[in-house]
This record gives structure tokens, sequence and C-alpha cells, in this order.
């Protein structure tokens, strides 16, 4: 799993996501409706971010 820059692509509508900011990571999805990042329950701004990335898949049994 890599990093993904802003400018480059974004995550689906709804897509849970690692966020980076450049110096701390969070847990968001993006909504198309706000355009913007909803981080625990906070709408943030696109531009607070500078990479996002996929959550690696959960363990198996």
């Amino acid at each position: 799993m890599n990093w993904i820059l802003i400018k480059d692509s974004m995550p689906e509508q709804g897509e849970d996501v690692l966020l980076f900011d450049g110096g701390q990571i969070y847990f968001g999805y993006f909504s198309e409706i706000a355009n913007k990042f909803i981080v625990g329950g906070d709408k943030v701004e696109i531009s607070d971010f500078t990479h996002w990335m996929k959550l690696p898949a959960f363990p198996k049994k």
C-alpha cells in the first residue's frame, strides 16, 4: 500500500482512509456532498491534508 497525493487522486465517496497532514495520521472518509474529509465527526478542508491511503485488509481468522 502506498500513500497517494491528494492533488493526484481522491478516495471514493464514503471510503474509510488514512489521512496525512505532514505530521500526523488521521482516520476519516471523503464526503462529496460537503467536499471535505470527515474526521472524528468534524468536516475538515481537503487542503489540510497532503496524502491519503486505503486501509489495510482485515486479518484473516
